[in-house]
């Protein structure tokens, strides 16, 4: 056997590969229906797109120009919501002084053309998903066109389990 080199770069060795400890359980994911079939069937004038990806996707446009999308996120543990405001705001009318600031500021209160504004459905936590869907595009969604909410208020179950089990006390 030869010498080795005193230039030679060194051997490598490789790299341990990291596994999962064994205790570790496998990872979540839920198994959802067709996003087709839980999508909210909304009231005209909004209409349903057709999309390439109707099991994971849902689209709504409306003749304003406003959209609602629908995603189902990776492993089905959430459902994405979005709605997106059209292009256009209502005039202000002509009026009194009072009646167009009233109507600048109903303007200014909801959500500006071209602006989306998101909700998340957790799957892990919701019994009838088709509903819980349903009331939170109807619910939170939909309002917002006319009001955006300033903030997203979020209940956990700890915090409905205690507002179930505590009563008025007297």
């Amino acid at each position: 056997m030869t010498e080795p080199d005193p230039f030679d770069r060194p051997g490598t060795t490789p790299a341990p590969r990291r596994r999962r400890p064994a205790f570790a359980g496998p990872r979540d994911e839920i198994d959802l229906p067709p996003l087709d079939q839980l999508a909210p069937t909304l009231d005209p004038p909004w209409s349903k797109e057709h999309t390439d990806t109707p099991d994971r996707t849902a689209a709504y446009q409306h003749p304003d120009g406003h959209r609602i999308g629908l995603r189902v996120q990776p492993r089905g543990l959430a459902i994405q919501t979005w709605i997106t405001a059209g292009p256009d705001l209502p005039p202000i009318p002509d009026g009194t002084d009072i009646e167009q600031a009233e109507a600048q500021a109903a303007s200014d209160a909801r959500l500006q053309p071209g602006r989306t504004w998101h909700a998340v459905l957790a799957t892990r936590n919701s019994k009838d998903l088709a509903d819980d869907l349903g009331a939170l595009v109807r619910d939170h969604l939909l309002p917002a066109l006319a009001h955006k909410p300033k903030h997203v208020s979020t209940t956990t179950n700890e915090q409905k389990a205690d507002t179930t089990t505590e009563g008025p006390t007297t």
